[in-house]
């Protein structure tokens, strides 16, 4: 006897042999028991998941003469027939190469007549999407009202070029990818019915390169099994092209130190072993793909089907990458995928691809540039507090453990105690605070320590007057555009003041007059050269100032 392949061999002949549907196979075993049928089924899903062997299995059911509830004997004649593809009652019919409106024809005209021996006359029309506009239409009147006798079972891959048509007079079920973990314990007991020598790693291996397709893993095996008698994991990436784990592994740590000429060096040996480097940029995509998800899930072991081993590698890599580079890097791997599919010199196309990831790790995010340029974190001054007494900046310190406060002290667990500042009498019954300025700066550095972008236009304003009632600050018209920022946290900041002061003190703002803003030219260069913010912002960037002009000027 001929030689069966093992898609073949291994083909369900049952419901129970069906793998990896289980709420289709309930949904037909229910529909058998309660002699629910329907006239017309449309089987849709991924190749190799089972429709077709489905779509036999319930044709069996139907027309078995020693059915038990559900599940077709398999022993009696009509059983037999189906299995053997020479049932004069069940028609497997191929959409492709009879998608003609004059086979449909020919398909009505033999509906009419009744079933030779069995129950049902059953058409299994396999990927009926290739039928014809006009075959549909033919089919339309047939389908809605079939004799009592007939019953069509439709299989397809691509149930969107159905027409709505047709879907509306089918009981629609759609197929699932087979779990790799279900694919993987079918091998199993194949293998070992078969007694076919293959190492778990191996077993592994092909169980993933199937995708979901139990029909595709088979055919792999079968292949493995032509290629050795003792399938090895070694064996089985030379001859289904797979990269070894190592080098997926070595690769991605190259692109994610930004080390590109180790990321060329391996393109170059996986190019001398002749290994395909459209299968590389694909298992590249789906390694950074799980590292994406441990980041974000933590390593949610149902999204992921890993072992423990595997998961705290993959938790160890994610935890030297952010989450915004991986998703940068996921994205021009992607994009790579697409590009090296259609290259003329896929090999060039990769390197190039790659050359562009290897950037990522050098990328500086906005957040990161904001805090390299802030006054405390470029000079890498660490603010510190004690847990139960919090000192403002001004304070002065002798030495690590030792804090004297200049004026100000806020304490969490004690009353305030507040050194009033001097004062003097003013027409409004108001009192000038003589210390404004020292004042001003330590709600500046308050400020900062809480909002350090609000600090930063706070300090763009003007002190006009401070009194124990109000302060008073002025923008010049080229910084005006800042008010509405400052006028929207008053509450904050007249809560610092009131802190700092033991004053109720409100916040007022102002335009100053071109007067009032016009400055000496030179003292405003010596002002700006001696801004930290500006020479932390030459160091980073590697600048220089070339010329100051005051804002007022561009107006004038």
């Amino acid at each position: 006897m001929s030689y069966i392949v093992l898609a073949r061999k291994w083909r369900p002949q049952g419901f129970e042999d069906l793998i990896g549907q289980e709420t289709v196979v309930t949904t037909f075993k229910n529909a058998l028991s309660s002699g629910k049928i329907a006239h017309a089924y449309l089987l849709s899903g991924p190749r190799g998941v089972g429709k077709t062997s489905s779509a036999r299995i319930l044709a069996k059911a139907l027309n078995c003469q020693q059915r038990k509830d559900s599940e077709p004997c398999g022993q009696c004649e009509s059983c037999k027939a189906i299995t053997a593809g020479s049932s004069v009652d069940v028609f497997e019919i191929d959409g492709a190469s009879n998608n003609s409106v004059d086979a449909v024809r020919e398909l009505r005209e033999t509906v009419k007549y009744a079933p030779s021996g069995g129950k049902y006359k059953i058409y299994i029309i396999d990927e009926v999407h290739m039928l014809s506009t006009s075959a549909f239409n033919a089919l339309l009147k047939t389908l809605e009202e079939p004799p009592p006798h007939v019953i069509f079972i439709f299989a397809t891959t691509e149930p969107k070029k159905v027409p709505a048509t047709i879907l509306s007079r089918c009981q629609h079920h759609s197929f699932r990818r087979v779990n790799k973990g279900v694919i993987k314990e079918q091998l199993r007991k194949i293998t070992a019915a078969e007694k076919i020598s293959i190492q778990e790693a191996a077993l592994e291996m092909v169980a993933k390169a199937a995708d979901g397709s139990m029909r595709d893993a088979l055919t792999l095996l079968d292949q493995a099994y032509s290629f050795s008698d003792k399938i090895t994991e070694k064996e089985l990436q030379v001859l289904l092209g797979l990269p070894e784990a190592e080098i997926i592994s070595n690769l991605s740590g190259t692109i994610l130190s930004g080390n590109i000429t180790g990321t060329l060096s391996i393109i170059k040996e996986l190019t001398e072993r002749g290994s395909d480097l459209r299968q590389i940029i694909k298992e590249l995509v789906e390694h950074f793909r799980n590292l994406a998800v441990v980041k974000v899930t933590q390593g949610d072991k149902e999204l992921l089907e890993f072992s423990d081993d595997e998961m705290q590698r993959l938790r160890g890599l994610s935890s030297s990458i952010s989450i915004e580079e991986l998703t940068v890097l996921l994205s021009e791997l992607l994009r790579l995928e697409y590009e090296i599919k259609s290259a003329v010199n896929p090999r060039y196309s990769l390197e190039l691809g790659l050359l562009r990831t290897s950037f990522v790790k050098g990328m500086t995010s906005i957040e990161q540039v904001m805090k390299m340029l802030g006054d405390e974190q470029a000079e890498g001054y660490v603010r510190e507090s004690s847990p139960k007494t919090s000192v403002v900046p001004g304070a002065t310190k002798d030495n690590e453990n030792n804090l004297h406060p200049s004026k100000f002290e806020i304490s969490d667990n004690t009353p305030e105690k507040k050194t009033e500042p001097v004062t003097q009498p003013d027409a409004g019954n108001k009192f000038i605070i003589d210390n404004k300025e020292e004042l001003w700066q330590k709600l500046l550095e308050h400020l900062d320590a809480e909002d350090h972008l609000l600090s930063c236009k706070l300090a763009e304003a003007q002190l006009i007057n401070l009194t124990t009632t109000d302060l008073t600050i002025g923008f010049n018209g080229g910084m005006f555009v800042l008010a509405d920022s400052i006028k929207k946290n008053t509450t904050v900041i007249e809560s610092i003041l009131k802190k700092l002061s033991g004053h109720k003190i409100k916040l007022k703002t102002t335009s100053l007059s071109r007067k009032e803003t016009k400055k000496d030219v030179s003292k405003i260069k010596k002002e700006v050269f001696a801004e930290p913010l500006v020479q932390d912002a030459m160091r980073i960037f590697s600048g220089s100032l070339i010329n100051v002009k005051p804002l007022t000027e561009e107006n004038e």
